[in-house]
């Protein structure tokens, strides 16, 4: 979801850049830092905005420069005065060094209309597009590198599946021999036929081929979703995500075997960065 995306419009005297940086967040959160004059225009441009980020923390910034000899503006200095004041308190420089930089920043100057035009209106809307659009063509470039480093620990958790799997059930038939041959040592007379059912009651909770499906199962339906062509899914692999993470702990807890703890704990490694790197996807 992070992002950044910039877009101009140079005519009628002034020069109207808008810039929007986006960070990760569950929802979308937007900020506006617009002039005074284009607030009407608010909630049209957040629906459009909506329609095109879908999540993010959105902060948008909008800065309006004024060609030199326009008649029907002025200087707000009350507002160069503040600005300057307050960058003085992060670093005392000189006011004809501090200048150039605060006559950039919104609000400076003002207009004698208030209102804007239908045509100004047009073209705000149409340049906060564009910037959005460069935001979303941002995005797309990410997240290439964000599918194929999701796809990489899959495949990470699908080799070591594989590996849990080829011993899953000569795990279980040698557990059981050992437990024979060590009740052979004993002495004691016991009933062959009630341990058996003992002996099945205990194998059943080592027994871990029902989370090895599901385990596969969720990698599928991860691999299915990623490769989707929507515009959000982030949510939904993080859904999935944790349900991949309930099935490798339980084959870790039932496991009782040195080796296949080894591929439980590269499973979990390759999960987190799963985990980490869905935060980051719309």
């Amino acid at each position: 979801m992070t992002g950044y995306g910039k877009a101009e419009f140079n005519a009628q005297g002034r020069k109207l850049r808008i810039e929007i940086k986006s960070l990760n967040s569950k929802s979308f959160d937007l900020n506006f830092r617009t002039p005074a004059r284009y607030r009407g225009l608010d909630l049209t441009a957040r629906k459009q905005l909506t329609a095109l980020l879908h999540r993010g923390k959105c902060e948008v910034n909008v800065f309006e420069e004024w060609v030199a000899g326009q008649d029907a503006v002025s200087i707000n200095k009350a507002v160069v005065a503040h600005y300057i004041q307050e960058l003085k308190a992060i670093n005392p420089l000189p006011d004809e060094v501090l200048l150039p930089t605060v006559m950039r920043m919104p609000n400076v100057f003002s207009s004698e209309e208030d209102s804007i035009s239908e045509e100004e209106q047009e073209i705000f809307l149409s340049t906060l597009k564009k910037a959005a659009e460069a935001l979303v063509a941002y995005r797309k470039q990410e997240g290439i590198s964000l599918e194929q480093d999701l796809t990489n620990q899959l495949e990470q958790i699908k080799a070591q599946l594989k590996i849990i799997a080829s011993h899953a059930d000569t795990r279980i038939a040698t557990r059981k021999q050992k437990l024979h041959e060590q009740l052979r040592q004993l002495t004691l007379e016991y009933d062959q036929e009630r341990l058996e059912q003992e002996l099945v009651y205990y194998l059943e909770k080592w027994d871990i081929n029902e989370e090895l499906v599901r385990l596969q199962h969720h990698l599928d339906y991860f691999q299915t979703n990623l490769e989707e062509n929507t515009p959000t899914k982030g949510k939904k692999l993080g859904f999935i995500a944790q349900e991949m993470g309930r099935e490798i702990n339980t084959i870790g807890s039932k496991a009782n075997d040195a080796d296949l703890q080894k591929s439980v704990v590269s499973m979990k490694d390759a999960l987190e960065r799963i985990k980490e790197q869905v935060l980051n996807a719309l």
